[in-house]
């Protein structure tokens, strides 16, 4: 008998993967995280605020949270897991959130978003549904609309505290590997930038500075080995962006 695996984690994400290593998030975890998303993703936020937004696994809505707080008023979120859609409706009120499959969420839009979020999804897909996923993505944004993601990096020497921590993960991408993937599904415009810490404190600081250091002498090490800094990206995660074309 075939077990959905994915169906019997998703169900108690919260409860039983979340909780355990720690107590729920609470309103200063969430603005914390917020000024780290201004600062990763600066740039790639529409500039009309009245946008429609899609974050796919939304998850506790962290994104959607960032975003209601920028402004922003056409957000909808969905995610397969009931506790953490629970926990995005009542951090983000303002937002609609579905419970349900992305990809049956995505297949009723076309040519509609302004931009779709994906923050730690696409490593949870199998190497066959990835394609159909972008896809999708594609067909729904609107001309000039954008994308973006965030995923653990195949590139980074400690990937493997991030990558095998969650038993769906299913796939792993450097951000080379990212950008030919999407360029696959149509997407153009890529970039990417490094998630690490960033200063809005003193012990941040620390660790900011700190990080420069550490990601210098990586950056020496690729090159020695290399020739190049293979895009420079070394942090255990990074975030990414390409843009659905005009026409």
């Amino acid at each position: 008998m075939k077990l959905d695996y994915r169906k019997r984690f998703y169900n108690k994400y919260v409860s039983q993967q979340v909780l355990p290593h720690g107590a729920g998030q609470t309103i200063t975890d969430y603005e914390i995280w917020a000024k780290g998303a201004e600062r990763r993703f600066a740039g790639w936020y529409p500039a009309d605020r009245s946008a429609p937004v899609l974050d796919v696994g939304c998850g506790a809505g962290n994104f959607l949270f960032s975003l209601q707080h920028l402004g922003y008023r056409d957000l909808t979120g969905v995610d397969l897991s009931p506790e953490q859609a629970a926990l995005a409706r009542q951090w983000c009120p303002e937002a609609r959130i579905i419970e349900g499959n992305v990809f049956d969420v995505l297949q009723t839009y076309s040519n509609h978003f302004a931009l779709i979020s994906g923050l730690d999804v696409i490593e949870h897909f199998r190497k066959d549904e990835v394609l159909p996923f972008l896809e999708l993505v594609y067909r729904a944004l609107r001309p000039g609309g954008r994308l973006i993601l965030q995923t653990p990096n195949a590139a980074s020497p400690w990937v493997g505290s991030v990558a095998y921590s969650d038993f769906t993960h299913e796939w792993f991408y450097s951000p080379r590997g990212l950008e030919r993937i999407l360029g696959m599904a149509g997407f153009s415009g890529y970039e990417c930038r490094e998630s690490g810490p960033f200063a809005h404190g003193f012990r941040s600081g620390v660790r900011s500075f700190l990080w420069c250091i550490v990601r210098g002498g990586l950056r020496l090490y690729d090159l020695i080995e290399t020739g190049g800094d293979n895009g420079g990206v070394y942090t255990r995660v990074f975030v990414a962006t390409a843009v659905k074309g005009d026409k």
